[in-house]
């Protein structure tokens, strides 16, 4: 050991004193101002400040960490991992905290390894630290970032039982439980909180949200109602009521509810607040469509036209008018066929009915053979108790049959009655779908019976709703929205089909009595130009195993939208043999135009 007497010692740390004072004059104000502002939230000024303190001093380990913490604060998080990377490089002690900031900055930007080898550097710091709430928050979070669930659950609901009422431990907890898709733990977890403090906005919010995560619609437009209807509602919190309001299709209730949020400070720069408000203007919006219809098989082809007007009224409610007509032709008759409908589609949270009449009619030139068909038609839609369980109804009653040019040529017409149930899975992205359905298919006295039932699913191989088409409104039939993203979906069915026919229908058209058929099918999707335009690919490949015959069917559509309120729709499609069964080939192309008044 090196021996100093006390006067030397003392002049020592007097000379000591004096270098370590200069140093502070030489950093100067800059570091006090960064500090200052650093201490007070100001991030931006105390970055600046901070730089130039590095402008003067590059190695400055102070002005590096404290200004990687800042940038942090500010999300710049290429900018907050460079500086504290450097700062790191010049630390002569251990520093958890540096190295978690680091550790989150560098997960942020998908540096995976180099996170990794960050926050495992904390675990091995805070190994042989003293340990407070702040350092239990780091740890917990390095587990989780490392996969290590349950030290971080551990970790989590020792906080809880240590600091009941602190909002940043309960948020974390929540976080990680939603973030595995843990609803019920999460759910849990924040209503814990709430018990606490009942009147946090934000753990309403992720309450309502974790509810929409769930699929709780009518839990989660509660709590967002109580918020937008609150003093402190701000436009964020009026537009995810809008939304869910939408989600429940209450257009009305969500257009006043994106309307109030469109005045609020804000609302300005939210493109999502401005496309929500246009989009149930256009559902909310009078709506006009016409097409025309072209069809061909073997024995003859047809041309046809359509019109019609959707009127909307009430919460999500609308009436519907369409009169359509064609003329099917052959070499030996032309017949021409119309139909007029008028129908009521009325929307609830869970159900949507659509009930309307019809009338038909079949004519041969000059009047001859002329029939008149005065039907219904129905359709109903509703959950089963659970948004991932829905059943869908259609049916109609005395209509025209237009399926091909031939059954327009014999005069026919149909009742069918049809139902679906799907279950949903994997976050949406399998749809399985059982059902069957009926027939009675009749020209002049001729009559058969038709008998359906199928088995099978989808599955949605890629989806991406950022390339959104316009002018999703109603589609060609008024009844449904009409709607179109990037996406591909993949499918497999299995029919059974039964045909009774009498012999004056047989004589004129031939169903094969049973038929067992298994088919693959495709529809890809693609949003172009910024959603003016999408092109439709849609296909499928079956085999009937009782007649040993193969099946085909393929189309084409393309959507242009010159703007949100308008759509143009050309469409072709060509099937040989058909799950109907009725045979040989047949083509049909349509074209259409909607437009929102």
């Amino acid at each position: 050991m090196l021996l100093v007497a006390p006067s030397v010692r003392k002049a020592a740390l007097l000379s000591i004193a004096v270098v370590i004072g200069h140093a502070r004059t030489l950093r100067g104000e800059p570091a006090d101002d960064a500090d200052r502002a650093l201490a007070a939230g100001a991030f931006r000024d105390a970055l600046a400040a901070y730089r130039k303190v590095l402008a003067a001093s590059p190695r400055d380990h102070h002005a590096l960490r404290e200004a990687g913490r800042a940038a942090h604060a500010l999300r710049d998080f290429a900018a907050a991992a460079e500086l504290l990377a450097q700062a790191d490089a010049v630390a002569g002690a251990p520093d958890p905290e540096l190295h978690f900031l680091l550790g989150e900055a560098l997960w942020t930007l998908g540096r995976g390894n180099d996170a990794t080898a960050a926050h495992r550097r904390v675990l091995a710091e805070l190994a042989t630290a003293p340990r407070g709430r702040l350092e239990r928050l780091w740890l917990a979070r390095c587990f989780l970032r490392l996969d290590e669930r349950a030290a971080a659950e551990a970790v989590y609901a020792a906080l809880v039982v240590d600091h009941p009422d602190d909002a940043e431990i309960a948020f974390a907890q929540t976080e990680m439980y939603a973030a595995a898709r843990r609803w019920a733990d999460a759910e849990q977890a924040i209503r814990r909180f709430l018990g606490q403090d009942p009147r946090s906005i934000r753990a309403r919010a992720l309450l309502a949200w974790i509810d929409e995560a769930r699929g709780h619609l009518d839990d989660e437009i509660a709590t967002r109602a109580e918020l937008a209807h609150g003093r402190d509602a701000d436009a964020t919190t009026l537009r995810d009521y809008g939304r869910a309001l939408e989600r429940s299709r209450d257009w009305a209730g969500a257009r006043a509810a994106y309307a109030r949020a469109a005045v609020l400070p804000g609302a300005g720069d939210d493109v999502e607040l401005a496309a929500a408000l246009e989009r149930v203007d256009r559902r909310m919006s009078i709506e006009l469509g016409a097409g025309g219809v072209a069809r061909s098989d073997p024995s003859g082809s047809s041309l046809g036209a359509f019109t019609g007007v959707a009127v909307p009224f009430g919460r999500a409610h609308h009436a519907t008018v369409i009169v359509s007509g064609d003329q099917a032709s052959s070499p030996a008759r032309t017949v021409s066929t119309g139909e007029a409908t008028g129908a009521v589609h009325l929307r609830g949270s869970t159900r949507e009915v659509m009930a309307g009449m019809q009338i038909g009619w079949l004519a041969e030139p000059e009047g001859m053979s002329s029939r008149t068909l005065v039907g219904a038609v129905g359709a109903l839609r509703a959950e089963l108790g659970t948004p991932r369980l829905r059943l869908a109804v259609d049916g109609e009653l005395r209509s025209v049959w237009r399926e091909t040019p031939l059954v327009e040529l014999l005069g026919g017409s149909q009742d069918a009655l049809t139902t679906h149930v799907y279950a949903t899975a994997l976050d949406n992205r399998l749809v399985f779908d059982v059902g069957a359905g009926g027939r009675l298919l009749h020209f002049g006295d001729a009559g058969a019976r038709q008998g359906m039932a199928w088995a099978g699913a989808d599955f949605v191989v890629w989806r991406d709703f950022a390339h959104e088409a316009r002018g999703q409104i109603l589609d060609d039939d008024l009844r449904y929205a009409a709607t179109a993203a990037d996406s591909l979906v993949v499918g497999y069915r299995h029919h059974e089909v039964g045909n009774r026919a009498d012999d004056a229908f047989t004589a004129s058209l031939a169903l094969a009595p049973r038929a067992s058929i298994d088919e693959v099918s495709a529809t890809a999707r693609k949003v172009l130009s910024r959603g003016r335009i999408t092109l439709e690919l849609r296909g499928g490949l079956g085999r009937d195993r009782i007649r040993d015959l193969a099946l085909m069917r393929g189309g084409v559509s393309l959507w242009i939208a010159p703007g949100r309120s308008s759509r143009l729709a050309l469409s072709m499609d060509v099937v040989r043999e058909s799950i109907e069964t009725l045979q040989g080939g047949r083509r049909l192309g349509w074209v259409s135009y909607h437009v929102d008044l």
